[in-house]
This record gives structure tokens, C-alpha cells and sequence, in this order.
């Protein structure tokens, strides 16, 4: 061994990831006489880009750090020792991992100085033995009609996601529903039912049309368009849902057929005045009236005017 010259690491690692024992070559040191960062040490280094960024207040410089994060993160995702990393320490990002721990997103927003919101972020699909990375690239902005289109991961409805339910389809198809956030701009804000699945090239694919009975056709995901300045319920719970009626000649009346059920959950929204029609930044919730979606043969079915079980904040 030469004296004062580094040395390629010659130790491996073992990683229990997700069911999967993961062996991996050298997280840090020297390879070929250049250092390697380790993935905590970029991630320590993602937290102070964040930092800035969350700090700074000019679109230039924070378009322009932006586009280094992106770079950085991409590397570090890419890393074989970051396979199942959770990178807790980047508090100013969203993270969500479906429950079969198939997928991972790690997005983020930028509001600009004109208060329209950009997203940012990337999907890595965790099989136990790689990590494919995809670049979740917003484009809502060019979408004339963005809630009856199948998207790719190049053109993006961005949204910031909190929940993920797994259902499957009639056909067996395993489909993924994300509730998020969508702010646009200062005016208006959304929240957005996505939904996910993967294509036989393991490719995310954003949208499908299993929304049933929803009112303006079959949508491919739902966009609730309402004022910032409001406060809308989106979330996932228990609720008592009517899933059928049936006729009693006997009594002459239709007989109602009620379900507990976990449900979608949604603030029914209407205009202040009837004459700001599709105006959507005087649209507010309608007090404790509440809509629904429950899984029904592998799509949600639509339920308007459910008698809250729960407050729906």
C-alpha cells in the first residue's frame, strides 16, 4: 500500500430493505483516488439547498438553485445505498410511500412572486433489488383539460400528495389513489384525486377513468377548484354510504340499503352567488354537506350528499 495515497474501500454492506437482504459496495471513501460522498452526506447538503431555497425570495436565484437540487437529488436517488433511504432530515418536502411499499414520491412546491405554484419532485419504484427513478415534471400549466387525460411523468398534474389507497380494478389491475394539494395561484386553490399505475415497463402512468357516476362524464382524476382563501375537506375515512335501493310493492316505497364503508370524503363546493358560476375563486364549502367516493367492483363510484358520520374537518 503506497503511503498517503487513498484506497478504493474494499468492505461491502449489507441492507435489510423492505422483505429484501440488499448487498451493496462502498457508501463513502475513495474510489480510483476520488472521494465518494456518502448518501447522508448529500442529503445533509439536499437539508441546506432546501433551507435556502425555502428562504429565498427571488424567482431568478430560486429557479436557478432549483434546478441544482433537482441535479443532486437525482444523483443521490440514483445511488444503490439509497434504495430504501427515507431521507427524513429534508423537512420541507413531501413524502408518501404506497402501502405495499411498491413506490416512493418525494415532491416539493415553489409559489412564485405572482403566487402561482410549481411542483417538483421525483418517484422511485422500489422492487428490493434497484430503484428506478423517474423526474415528476409539472405541466399543468399546458393542460387545457387536465382531469380527462392519461399523463406520463413528463407531463405532470403537480400536486402535493398525503394519502395513497391501493385498490385493483375488475380486471385485477393494481391502481393506486393519491389525495393531494394543488394550489395555483393566489387566488385559487385545489386538492386532486390522482390516480397511479404502472405500465409493463414499470413506468408510472397518471390517470385512469374509474370514477363512476361522477357528474360531466368519465373523469380520469378529479380537480376540486375552490378559494385560497377556504378551507376544503379531502380525506379518507369510515362513513355510512347508500349502496342501493330496492322497491317493497308491499310498503310502496323504495327500501335503502345503507353501508359503513371507508370513503372518500369530500366538502360539497358552491359558488357565494349563483351568478360567479365557475368562478372558482368565490367557491366555498357548503357547510357540513358532504359528497363521497367508495370503491365499488373496482372503480369509485360517486355519492352526493352523504349524512356526515364525522366532521369532515
Amino acid at each position: 500500500m503506497t503511503k498517503g495515497k487513498p484506497q478504493p474501500n474494499s468492505f461491502t454492506f449489507a441492507l435489510f430493505c423492505e422483505g429484501f437482504l440488499l448487498v451493496f459496495f462502498s457508501i463513502g471513501g475513495f474510489v480510483n483516488g476520488q472521494e465518494v460522498p456518502s448518501v447522508k452526506s448529500m442529503e445533509q447538503e439536499l437539508s441546506r439547498d432546501f433551507f435556502v431555497l425555502k428562504n429565498t425570495h427571488n424567482d431568478s436565484a430560486r429557479f436557478k438553485l432549483n434546478d441544482t437540487i433537482l441535479s443532486l437529488f437525482h444523483s443521490v436517488l440514483s445511488m444503490p445505498s439509497a434504495a430504501c433511504y427515507s431521507f427524513d432530515s429534508l423537512k420541507t418536502i413531501a413524502r408518501i410511500t404506497s402501502d405495499d411499499k411498491r413506490f416512493t414520491i418525494f415532491h416539493w412546491n415553489i409559489q412564485r412572486e405572482n403566487g402561482r405554484h410549481r411542483y417538483y419532485g421525483f418517484l422511485r419504484i422500489n422492487d428490493g433489488t434497484k430503484s428506478k427513478i423517474f423526474q415528476l415534471v409539472d405541466f399543468s400549466d399546458s393542460l387545457a383539460i387536465p382531469d380527462s387525460l392519461i399523463l406520463d411523468s413528463g407531463h405532470w398534474f403537480g400536486a402535493l400528495y398525503y394519502r395513497v389507497i391501493t385498490g385493483t380494478t375488475s380486471t385485477g389491475k393494481t391502481f393506486y389513489t393519491l389525495l393531494g394539494w394543488s394550489g395555483e395561484d393566489a387566488l385559487i386553490t385545489s386538492k386532486v384525486i390522482e390516480i397511479l399505475t404502472f405500465n409493463a415497463a414499470d413506468e408510472p402512468i397518471f390517470g385512469l377513468p374509474v370514477f363512476k357516476e361522477y357528474p360531466g362524464g368519465m373523469k380520469t382524476r378529479i380537480i376540486f377548484r375552490y378559494s385560497s382563501s377556504a378551507t376544503m375537506a379531502l380525506k379518507y375515512e369510515e362513513q355510512i354510504v347508500s349502496t342501493g335501493k330496492k322497491w317493497n310493492s308491499r310498503k310502496r316505497i323504495f327500501e335503502i340499503t345503507n353501508t359503513l364503508k371507508q370513503t372518500i370524503v369530500v366538502d360539497q363546493l358552491i359558488p357565494l352567488d349563483s351568478t360567479q358560476e365557475g368562478q372558482y375563486q368565490y367557491y366555498f364549502p357548503a357547510g357540513d354537506m358532504i359528497d363521497g367516493f367508495y370503491m365499488d367492483y373496482g372503480r369509485w363510484r360517486f355519492i352526493q350528499g352523504i349524512e356526515s358520520r364525522n366532521k369532515p374537518r
